[in-house]
């Protein structure tokens, strides 16, 4: 591993508002999206058409996003509606704006329209005793004002609360993770299989597992340069990222690395 103390020890948040389109789409028709199976679909005269969100209820039920509507089971109690972007975008924008009370906008980050990171460092010290009792108390405000739930990953750096918000957070039962540099043997290298891991597409797991690299872990301690001569500069990334490492930073504009097409988000008018 490497040494802790050069590396970034910022307190970054990465706030994912939960089924965020299946969710204000429930609110706005005075449902409870955590006791309403509903599915927000590109087009719902289209048989084929894609769902771009469903509701935790749904999801239980095998539902995921991608999904097809004809693979929706016809139930008089599963609602099947049409996006309402607009809807949608004055929402996250309201989000925003209750983010940027506690710190500048510099720190802020909007990843998607549902998801965003937030460098919390320089004001926490103004609103809570530590990342956790921040982490809450905004959890809370955002729903006090949406009834729209979030889930939040926290650590030192983008990288590893984004992956602490996807593995561990959305699994949580209070919806947070914390995530520190000593974690990384523990929670970061156990990640299995590797397209779980934020940045890592199908195609490049499918190189690395012919490598005999498996899992976060195999990644982290596979030679960099043999990383380097397989995958060019992306390799030496892979190498960084695989062992916690991000030097990025919110206030520098920061973009995230991932290019898959799964993790995009698509918008659509009204």
């Amino acid at each position: 591993m490497y040494d802790d103390s050069i590396l970034p020890n910022r307190i970054v948040l990465c706030v994912d508002l939960r089924s965020f389109y299946a969710s204000v789409s429930c609110i706005k028709m005075g449902l409870d999206p955590m006791h309403t199976k509903l599915a927000v679909v590109g087009d719902v005269s289209r048989n084929g058409s894609i769902v771009l969100a469903a509701t935790p209820p749904l999801k239980a039920l095998g539902v995921k996003k991608m999904a097809r509507l004809y693979e929706i089971p016809r139930r008089k109690d599963i609602l099947v509606v049409n996006p309402i972007m607009g809807t949608y975008i004055k929402c996250s924008n309201y989000i925003t704006k209750l983010a940027l009370q506690y710190f500048p906008i510099e720190d802020f980050h909007q990843y998607s329209i549902d998801e965003f990171f937030m460098d919390i460092t320089d004001s926490i010290h103004l609103f809570a005793n530590d990342p956790y009792e921040f982490a809450m108390k905004f959890k809370r405000e955002i729903y006090n004002h949406t009834r729209v739930e979030c889930t939040i990953g926290i650590a030192p750096n983008p990288l590893m609360s984004k992956v602490a918000l996807d593995i561990e957070a959305k699994k949580n039962k209070d919806g947070i993770a914390l995530w520190k540099y000593e974690d990384i043997p523990t929670k970061l290298w156990s990640i299995r299989p590797l397209n779980k891991f934020w940045g890592i597409s199908y195609k490049t797991e499918e190189k690395l597992n012919r490598k005999g690299i498996h899992c976060i872990g195999d990644l982290a301690n596979y030679p960099l340069k043999y990383l380097k001569q397989s995958f060019g500069k992306i390799g030496e990334e892979l190498h960084l990222h695989s062992n916690g490492i991000d030097f990025s930073r919110i206030s520098e504009k920061y973009v995230p690395a991932t290019t898959s097409i799964g993790k995009s988000q698509i918008l659509m008018r009204d």
